[in-house]
């Protein structure tokens, strides 16, 4: 079942990148159909490279072990794909630093010309504390942890009965769900 949950990642990160953007500009186009679209380019440039960065992650295993051209059968492609997830995981956290503490105003919603600047001085308070925040983030990546098993093991007999591959279920059908 660990073959399930890399097809579902590898589904998961195809959905965002391909049908999630593509219905936010798609829907931004109709929304704002009279004027353009403004996007921030250093936010969009670091956001294609990280997500080419995920692609090739998970590209370069994957050739290596199709081409056959590994010099020691099984262990060097177990090696690159673990080189390759301790970059994408060094990358995610300097990501998460630009986003939150270097670059924090290249994130911040594009005021319209329209706004009032009385709008933008109001600040709401939050609803919840930060530590409320992270003890219901834990338990709720607990309880998702949990359902995923289920999930997982249930794949199997919904892919007996729908006459469908599990690969299907697993890179198309689950991304396209847990995005819903």
């Amino acid at each position: 079942m660990i073959r399930v949950v890399q097809q579902s990642l590898l589904g998961s990160i195809l959905s965002n990148m391909l049908l999630v953007l593509g219905c936010a500009f798609f829907a931004g186009g109709i929304v704002h159909c009279n004027k353009d679209q403004v996007f921030n380019k250093a936010s969009a440039v670091v956001n294609s490279g990280l997500l080419l960065m995920a692609v090739m992650g998970l590209l370069f295993p994957a050739v290596l072990h199709f081409t056959h051209s590994e010099v020691q059968y099984g262990k060097s492609e177990v090696t690159l794909s673990r080189f390759s997830s301790c970059i994408m995981l060094v990358a995610y956290a300097s990501y998460l630093f630009f986003q939150l503490k270097s670059h924090r105003s290249l994130y911040n919603p594009i005021v319209e010309e329209e706004d009032n600047e009385d709008d933008a001085d109001q600040e709401e308070a939050p609803e919840i504390t930060q530590w409320e925040a992270i003890c219901w983030l834990s338990v709720l990546t607990i309880w998702i942890s949990i359902l995923s098993g289920y999930l997982v093991d249930a794949i199997q007999g919904a892919s007996d009965s729908l006459n469908m591959p599990v690969a299907f279920i697993s890179v198309i059908l689950l991304p396209i769900v847990g995005n819903a």
